[in-house]
């Protein structure tokens, strides 16, 4: 049998910072893999002074290189962890999609505990990914 897999949407703020913490000792309990994602909103790529694509690289980069020290600074090994760097317009979208096809056993996220007119305005992604994964969703607050 195949080793659970815990899904863990990173944007490498202190809720999802919290998020992977629960997610690793938890994986570690059972013996699950983890598959840390980070959704580079084509929102936030606007064009500038720059291209689309030339602000889209930019925003990829970074966040490859943010991914790979997550994971040095947690020491993480690759048997127990992969990441996954993507693009979407909606991140909740593409987390829940994500989960389909990998297959996770659970989405574990964090929350930023936005309210009032800052969450109207922004959203949740938590709450979107909660409504659109078909699999079980764990949202650890910080």
């Amino acid at each position: 049998m195949a080793a659970k897999t815990y899904l863990v949407p990173v944007d490498f703020s202190k809720g999802s910072g919290a998020a992977l913490n629960y997610a690793i000792r938890l994986a570690r309990q059972n013996k699950a893999k983890l598959l840390l994602l980070h959704v580079v909103s084509t929102a936030l790529a606007f064009p500038l002074e720059f291209g689309f694509g030339d602000v889209l690289d930019a925003l990829e980069k970074n966040a490859r290189a943010s991914l790979a020290k997550l994971v040095r600074r947690k020491r993480l090994k690759p048997r127990q962890c992969r990441t996954l760097l993507t693009t979407g317009l909606n991140p909740a979208d593409v987390i829940a999609a994500v989960a389909r096809k990998s297959h996770a056993a659970m989405i574990i996220m964090g929350s930023h505990g936005k309210t009032g007119l800052q969450r109207f305005i922004l959203g949740s992604v938590a709450e979107r990914s909660l409504r659109y994964a078909r699999c079980p969703v764990l949202i650890v607050k910080k």
